[in-house]
């Protein structure tokens, strides 16, 4: 069964950098602007992928790409769960013509695919692409049998 396992965060919705491990019970607790929320909307979008049912109210707030994806070197990543016998496949989302877009990588999550070893994030997609390119898949390759977040983002996202 695919469930998602972990969220990076590089560069995101104020967020320098940040993995949370999603298997097993998690509890989110903490003091008011931590996080909690942020993680929440970013969760309940990688499962509906509807940013107007997000609960961000239009006045006053940022839209989802301007907070969670405000710059060319912003980025969240999920890493999805195939089961116990392969491994878990990458859905990376980035920022692309102003707009969110995903890259789909068959392999789970390694932080050299954004950061370099000086510890600098890469500040385009093209310099992603190149360095997951013998591991990138499209959308249809990686979810063919089981209904998943992108299946419902038609509009809303836009794989490059």
């Amino acid at each position: 069964m695919r469930n998602l396992s972990k969220i990076i965060f590089i560069n995101s919705a104020h967020i320098r950098y940040a993995e949370v491990a999603m298997d097993g019970n998690v509890h989110f607790t903490g003091t008011q602007g931590v996080g909690k929320t942020t993680l929440l909307r970013a969760l309940l979008f990688f499962y509906n992928c509807r940013k107007d049912k997000l609960g961000i109210r239009t006045q006053g707030q940022q839209a989802f790409d301007d907070f969670y994806i405000p710059d060319s070197y912003s980025y969240i990543i999920y890493e999805v769960s195939r089961g116990e016998k392969e491994p878990p496949f990458s859905i990376i989302l980035f920022r692309h013509h102003n707009r969110a877009a995903f890259r789909f990588v068959d392999a789970p999550y390694s932080k050299e695919w954004i950061i370099d070893s000086l510890g600098a994030v890469a500040s385009d997609h093209v310099t992603v692409r190149q360095r997951i390119k013998a591991l990138e898949q499209t959308a249809a390759e990686l979810l063919t049998d089981t209904p998943s977040i992108l299946t419902y983002c038609t509009g809303t996202a836009v794989p490059t």
